[in-house]
């Protein structure tokens, strides 16, 4: 089984981003700032997966970004495909991790990999919260 192969039966979500000519700094590779871009995007693809975005629409309560720890396993240049692989749990009442992948193409390969705390937030108390039921029982269906 193929690395991309072993990434998309492991991960709930794979969510592609091209890499832009304009994401590349004076190194020639993508700006290290770049991932955590891309890892927005996977982010924000699970959730609306999970319906996380009509869920803060009718409760004004959702993930607020908490934390970040990453590490950067190899240079990617343009042109070329990020695929972001997402998973993710709820590891508390107030607390959901994000596992992410990004997976290089043209590489053939993971060139950075995340662990994402997200708390969940009530926007209209300016306060933590827990997870609302709908979106707990979306994240435990996965």
């Amino acid at each position: 089984m193929s690395q991309l192969e072993q990434l998309q039966e492991q991960f709930h979500h794979v969510y592609p981003v091209p890499v832009k000519w304009g994401e590349m700094d004076a190194f020639q590779h993508v700006n290290n700032v770049t991932y955590v871009r891309y890892l927005e995007d996977g982010r924000l693809a699970i959730f609306e997966q999970l319906g996380m975005t009509e869920d803060l629409k009718a409760t004004n309560k959702g993930p607020i970004f908490a934390s970040l720890n990453c590490d950067f396993l190899a240079p990617v240049t343009y042109p070329d495909t990020m695929l972001v692989a997402s998973n993710i749990k709820q590891t508390g009442p107030k607390k959901i991790v994000l596992e992410q992948v990004i997976y290089s193409e043209q590489l053939n390969q993971a060139v950075f990999k995340a662990t994402s705390l997200c708390i969940y937030y009530d926007y209209a108390d300016l306060r933590s919260c827990e997870v609302t039921p709908s979106i707990s029982t979306a994240i435990n269906s996965l």
